[in-house]
């Protein structure tokens, strides 16, 4: 494989981007993934790799989960994520029909309008849009994916200036479309992509601050469109009727960055607390003020005025909003705090390093009651690693034993399976990663007093790929797998 792929990079210039599959199947695993990505790397060290050169992609949702995987972009599958993965590059990559080869009896097209939507709507959530088309065996494009793709050529050849070089919208959600968005000279163009035309020519654009410089169709650039402030929105008159059928795409010429009323974000990653929690409350908005409340009362601006955290001794509702001129501009965000007790270390005389793990064979379709189940091996092993299976398919493990915790804190524990685990501290189950499904990283906190807990983590695969990462964290620890002399047994 290596052979081919130097010849496939060396012999055809600058490469963009190289796009591997198949990671699902079973001897596949992250020293493969990690050994092949940096040998691309050596080779073209500006080339796009995706995620799938390494293991850890969830499923159809196509987006690795953290642990030191390698790839530079996720890729969804037939699906395009609901709200977008900020921070993240992806790209959906999608059939016109239901297969990705040819095939005769598959007649389940997409419209060309669904297609220009759902490029809009990735576009929209900071998406590339990878749509494929299926040759048939004598190497030709079925004449309906041509039509289409001549559809969608047609409408690009108008509105690509909407798509080409934008970032996503700085909107949750529009009732009436998408919005993509470039920043230009003194402020931000925003393009209205309008999937449903308003009836009463007026479309508004909800929860915005900023003063309009210019609105205008991008099919016609040389008229302008009344646009003005309205409350908390901005109004744009509209033609009677709707110029294109597909998607009409309207700009808007914002002075500034949007000013959109997105509320105030609240970091409650680990909502459980055991003295005092400095809780970060924060915005990427220019010009407000964040008032709070820690008793569930809704803010004003006689409220405390947030300066970097806001620090709690006792279980509290955190609510927050932003404010301008003492007026607020967003809605309420909250979250809950609570304080608790740390579970009670065990005392035990003497350890021995490592976990004792049992094994097991069968087919499930969730845990099972490993209890009730003959063990084929047992043994003790120094971490939690699913390498002493007998196959590669149809079996589980339970590990069980101690871990050291050094210091008083909450910490939280995750488990990244294909396919289902769960992770218990004492007799508390802390994460619940069970089911079928391809790597999923799930995660739980728990408040522990410094010494010895003991930990038991469960896993199974039935079939596909198999895999069990187990990591943890707490406020002066880094994400991280959990340190062999962390493990004991009796």
């Amino acid at each position: 494989m290596k052979n081919q792929l130097k010849e496939l990079i060396e012999n055809y210039g600058d490469i963009g981007v190289l796009w591997f599959d198949g990671e699902w199947e079973g001897t596949w695993d992250h020293d493969y993934g990690k050994d092949l990505y940096d040998y691309v790397r050596t080779l073209q060290p500006n080339i796009i790799v995706n995620n799938r050169v390494d293991i850890g992609r969830s499923g159809m949702g196509g987006m690795t989960s953290s642990g030191g995987y390698v790839g530079d972009f996720g890729t969804p599958e037939q699906e395009i994520p609901s709200t977008g993965i900020p921070g993240v590059d992806w790209e959906t990559c999608m059939t016109m029909n239901t297969h990705w080869g040819y095939n005769k009896s598959d007649d389940n097209w997409k419209s060309s309008k669904d297609l220009v939507q759902k490029l809009v709507d990735i576009a929209s959530k900071g998406g590339n849009f990878l749509l494929n088309v299926g040759p048939t065996s004598e190497g030709t494009l079925p004449e309906k994916s041509v039509k289409r793709l001549e559809e969608i050529g047609k409408w690009m050849r108008v509105n690509s200036e909407s798509i080409y070089g934008t970032s996503a919208s700085p909107f949750k959600t529009l009732s009436w479309g998408r919005c993509t968005q470039k920043v230009i000279s003194g402020g931000t163009r925003l393009f209205l992509h309008v999937f449903s035309w308003p009836e009463d020519e007026r479309l508004v654009l909800p929860g915005i601050y900023n003063n309009v410089n210019r609105a205008f169709l991008l099919s016609n650039k040389g008229e302008d469109l009344n646009a003005f402030n309205e409350n908390d929105n901005i109004v744009i008159r509209v033609p009677k009727s709707q110029p294109d059928s597909f998607n009409t795409v309207i700009v808007l010429d914002l002075i500034g960055k949007p000013d959109v009323n997105d509320a105030p974000m609240i970091d409650n990653r680990q909502d459980i607390f055991i003295d005092e929690k400095n809780v970060s409350i924060t915005t990427e908005r220019e010009n407000v003020d964040i008032f709070y409340t820690i008793d569930g009362t809704r803010p004003s601006n006689n409220s405390q005025l947030i300066s970097g955290s806001v620090l709690i001794t006792e279980t509290s509702l955190v609510t927050a909003q932003n404010f301008r001129d003492g007026s607020p501009v967003s809605g309420l965000t909250q979250a809950l705090f609570t304080k608790v007790e740390p579970i009670s270390a065990v005392e035990i005389d003497q350890t021995k390093r490592g976990l004792r793990y049992q094994y097991f064979e069968g087919s499930w379709d969730f845990l099972p009651d490993f209890e009730s189940l003959e063990q084929l091996d047992f043994g003790v092993i120094s971490s939690i690693d699913i390498s002493k299976r007998f196959q590669d398919n149809n079996f589980g493990f339970v590990f069980e034993g101690f871990i050291l915790i050094k210091e008083k804190g909450v910490y939280t524990f995750y488990t990244d399976s294909d396919d289902g685990s769960q992770l218990f501290i004492g007799d508390d189950l802390v994460v619940d990663n069970d089911g079928l499904h391809s790597m999923k990283e799930v995660s739980g906190s728990v408040a522990l007093s410094a010494g010895h807990h003991p930990i038991r983590v469960t896993y199974f695969e039935k079939n596909g790929g198999n895999k069990l990462n187990v990591y943890f964290e707490s406020m002066n620890i880094q994400k991280q797998s959990i340190p062999d002399d962390l493990l004991s047994h009796r």
